[in-house]
């Protein structure tokens, strides 16, 4: 995995916001902004990476213009603009169903759940001379008891992004 104090991959990924699907190419607004917030996970259809992105999304984080907010999923367009839509999530939903990008951060899952290649769940904060400023990897599974996502505040708040760290409530019942 890519450790903090590293240099990011670019990326460009077929993407779905509501339901407009476009590439989504990193290189074209990383430097328009003060931080890049990328949160993979193998699934936005999984119960805890679900939780995790409806905490992203109500954070609000995305709705700020020195900020970008993108998450990369192994599944489909179509599947990412159902899940964005149920989530009501604000912010756009990548594909990396071949899990290229997630090999070059490090986080591809070999197999999950008999799925092949697939991001594993992580986070990762990026600032726009693509420095790593924060990166996590975490069991897609996991329910940590202190948000993933106030890790990640903090480093927001070492690139000038004053947020406040949202709480994700897990459901038990999957």
């Amino acid at each position: 995995m890519l450790s903090e104090g590293g240099t990011a991959p670019d990326l460009a990924l077929p993407g779905v916001h509501g339901r407009d699907p476009a590439t989504y190419e990193l290189v074209r607004s990383i430097e328009d902004v003060a931080a890049t917030v990328l949160a993979f996970v193998p699934s936005a259809h999984a119960p805890v990476c679900e939780d995790d992105l409806r905490a992203l999304g109500t954070a609000g984080w995305a709705e700020r213009d020195d900020l970008i907010v993108w998450a990369v999923t192994g599944d489909t367009v179509f599947a990412n603009a159902a899940a964005g839509e149920r989530l009501a999530l604000d912010f756009p939903l990548l594909s990396d169903r071949r899990g290229a990008i997630a090999d070059a951060y490090g986080v591809r899952l070999d197999d999950w759940h008999a799925h092949r290649d697939l991001p594993g769940r992580a986070l990762f904060v990026v600032d726009p001379d693509w420095t790593v400023r924060h990166a996590r990897a975490l069991d897609p599974f996991e329910t940590p008891a202190e948000s993933p996502l106030t890790g990640v505040a903090s480093a927001l708040a070492d690139c000038g992004v004053a947020v406040e760290a949202p709480t994700v409530e897990y459901r038990v019942d999957g």
